[in-house]
């Protein structure tokens, strides 16, 4: 049976392997010690010298009750109740481990730190899982988040990440992506700059497979002195390199641009041109190209916007719909007034009901009426504002259709220009909860730096 003994305060320590290492204010429990003195005993275990490999008979190692030590000595208390247990190391840091867990005392990275010293132990994530009341995927993915930068990462903490936010960093393969995505994790930029890098990181290995195939029969080079332009492919595309028929009769080469082109190349035959000339034939060209990757840039960041806002309407919670559903249909009226809405498809129709659309005429030419009044009310069933706001949505013309996003520039011109449509929109979302990136912001008020590309001197 464990032996209950009051031990001096200044005989207690705090367990260095203690997986919390912030206790947080202590100041409202001290004030209760002092009213209603320590409800519950300590759990501690004999302090073993580092240097002496012993015990010196009186000094103890808190196992469970750092906080209520900490508040002790805030309220004066000179002794404590503790349990004196005997605890290999390993014991010591599950038990407090697996203390600090059912409380929910520990930050995210400080349960990470926690499994890690575990497994460290001994323990299999199996065990971990048992003990903790996670599970096993859980506590691998904490574990995991060790990888990302200390410091960024507990700075992240501090502005109330939550796990699912940490887990979205899954959908990054590099390290130093993600942790360029802890300095956004927790503000209104995080869900654009990760769809960015997300994208970003496709691109590069889009990329490389485009240098995979043109290495088959082209040689890259680093300067394109020398050379001409013969074909240029932006990397975001889909890979698709066709070898010149004449491959194996004339040398070529590629050059990687820094800005999303390759551009395939051969010597350069001498011509009539002057030096001026070539490096003003040259200097067009390469605007040109700089232009184009700025125009493609542009149009990407234009459907990521989109993609943040759809995804947004997709999941906007129910009671936030009904705090706003008079801004909702009063937009919707006034689209609808003012002839500013467009025509819904049946995919569009379907999406936000949920309701099948009909299918095909059958031989008879009788449409299918899978598509009833009942199928619809069924599909709708609890949540009908959120069909509702669908169904809105979709009507004032936010929708992808053929490529197109709506957007703040001119698809012709390629310059900045104002949309009041989208201004109605990105309005109403805002009401119900939506951040704008800073991204969007500055496509919206035309400062995103990628117009500067794009705009002819």
């Amino acid at each position: 049976m464990a032996e209950i003994k009051y031990i001096p305060v200044s005989k207690l320590w705090r367990h260095p392997d203690n997986p919390r290492k912030d206790l947080g204010d202590v100041t409202e429990l001290a004030e209760s010690i002092k009213v209603n003195g320590v409800l519950q005993n300590l759990t501690v275990v004999p302090l073993i010298g580092e240097i002496t490999k012993k015990w010196d008979g009186e000094s103890y190692r808190v196992i469970i009750g750092h906080r209520r030590l900490a508040a002790a000595k805030l309220a004066g208390l000179e002794e404590l109740p503790c349990v004196v247990v005997e605890m290999s190391e390993r014991e010591q840091l599950s038990t407090m481990l697996t203390e600090n867990m059912q409380r929910s005392d520990l930050t995210v990275y400080e349960q990470a730190q926690g499994f890690q010293m575990m497994l460290d132990m001994g323990d299999t994530v199996e065990d971990i899982a048992e003990k903790s009341g996670f599970s096993a995927t859980t506590v691998r993915r904490r574990v995991k988040l060790l990888e990302l930068d200390k410091d960024k990462f507990k700075k992240s903490e501090e502005r109330g990440v939550s796990l699912f936010e940490y887990m979205e960093l899954d959908k990054l393969k590099s390290p130093e992506r993600k942790n360029e995505m802890l300095d956004y994790i927790g503000t209104e930029n995080f869900k654009y700059k990760l769809k960015q890098a997300i994208n970003d990181e496709a691109a590069e290995a889009r990329k490389a497979l485009w240098v995979e195939q043109l290495s088959t029969f082209a040689t890259q080079i680093t300067d394109k002195t020398g050379y001409k332009r013969v074909n240029s492919f932006y990397t975001n595309d889909e890979v698709k390199v066709d070898r010149p028929e004449d491959a194996d009769t004339i040398e070529y080469f590629f050059f990687v641009e820094t800005w999303g082109y390759i551009v395939l190349m051969v010597k350069d035959e001498p011509t009539a041109l002057t030096p001026e000339e070539e490096a003003k034939e040259r200097e067009e060209q390469l605007k040109q190209e700089r232009k184009d990757a700025a125009e493609k840039a542009l149009s990407e960041a234009t459907a990521r916007a989109y993609e943040l806002r759809a995804d947004f309407v997709a999941t906007v919670s129910t009671a936030a719909i009904k705090k706003r559903l008079a801004d909702i249909v009063a937009l919707w009226a006034y689209a609808e007034y003012w002839d500013d809405t467009g025509w819904l498809t049946e995919e569009e129709i379907a999406q936000a009901t949920g309701a099948e659309t009909l299918a095909e005429d059958d031989e008879d030419g009788e449409d299918d009426a899978a598509f009833t009044l009942q199928a619809v009310t069924d599909a709708i069933g609890k949540t009908p504002e959120k069909a509702l706001l669908r169904m809105i949505y979709a009507r004032l013309g936010d929708g992808k259709s053929e490529g197109y996003f709506r957007s703040y520039w001119n698809s012709y011109t390629m310059k900045h220009e104002e949309n009041e449509k989208l201004d109605r929109i990105y309005a109403l979302l805002v009401k119900l909860g939506y951040e704008m990136s800073d991204d969007e912001k500055a496509l919206q008020d035309g400062t995103h730096e990628l117009f500067g590309e794009v705009t002819d001197e």
